[in-house]
């Protein structure tokens, strides 16, 4: 059993075009002098340049754009034993860290993910009301400020985010799948706490099922999966989109269908780039 504390925690936050510390204080609900949690902060811009006073709230400014690039450049440079992933639309709830770092001294866990609350005080999603062992299936829809993880367990394992998935990237979405995915093919152990931990808007960017940038990502997640069930995930999408209303014509359909297969088909055989330009988002 473990028998870490509070100070063994980092959160590692991801935003960009910052030029102040003040978005701290909206996510903390507290005076930025008042916040002692120890936080890297990865700030993306070619614009603006961010800086701290604090010794525990530490900078790193990037040129490098996208979301999956950000989570690497914290993980690389984090010095706590455990981390949390956040958002910069993050609500932290008062009792989160204790929260995480209880369930480290009680679960001898590599991942360890938690719930969410909307803004408006609501689960996130239909969460189980008992600790459980994470699967393929039920990784699919964790959020990121949703994962901590012990950065020991995670390094030695050689894990990142794979930098073609995630906003600002190739395929503009599934990183956080990709990610634990990943977690699962090398053995590390991942396990769900039923405490909530954060707060986040109600709706996220995966959201939008029907738009071309969500599907492109689909397509490459589908292809990743296994190249020989590729089209039958094709098949069940675009079914779905239909069968909901998403779509409301064969020609649309068929465009849906279309973007799919090329994010198969760009996953597999490793083109770089945005061939389809992500033209109705």
């Amino acid at each position: 059993m473990s028998n870490y504390k509070n100070t063994d925690l980092e959160i590692l936050i991801a935003t960009m075009n910052r030029s102040d510390l003040s978005f701290l204080e909206m996510m903390f609900q507290q005076p930025l002098a008042a916040i002692q949690a120890s936080i890297l902060i990865v700030n993306q811009s070619t614009k603006t340049v961010l800086q701290s006073p604090y010794e525990h709230i530490r900078v790193l400014n990037s040129p490098y754009f996208g979301l999956s690039k950000s989570r690497n450049l914290a993980m690389n440079h984090a010095v706590k034993p455990l981390c949390w992933l956040l958002d910069d639309d993050c609500v932290v709830l008062n009792n989160s860290i204790d929260e995480v770092i209880s369930a480290y001294n009680l679960y001898d866990y590599d991942v360890l993910t938690f719930k969410t609350q909307t803004l408006e005080e609501n689960d996130f999603y239909n969460y189980e009301d008992q600790f459980k062992n994470h699967n393929k299936k039920s990784i699919i829809p964790i959020l990121s400020p949703e994962i901590t993880f012990n950065r020991k367990s995670i390094l030695i394992a050689g894990l990142k985010f794979d930098t073609r998935f995630g906003l600002g990237a190739q395929f503009q979405d599934s990183e956080n799948y990709v990610f634990l995915d990943s977690a699962l093919k090398k053995k590390l152990q991942i396990g769900f706490v039923p405490q909530t931990i954060v707060q986040h808007p109600a709706t996220t960017s995966s959201d939008d099922v029907a738009s071309n940038r969500v599907i492109y990502a689909r397509g490459a997640i589908a292809g990743r999966r296994n190249i020989i069930t590729a089209a039958f995930y094709q098949f069940k999408y675009v079914f779905f989109l239909w069968r909901n209303g998403h779509v409301k014509s064969f020609v649309e359909l068929w465009e849906k269908f279309m973007v799919f297969q090329h994010g198969a088909n760009d996953y597999l055989s490793g083109f770089e780039g945005h061939r389809i330009n992500h033209p109705k988002q």
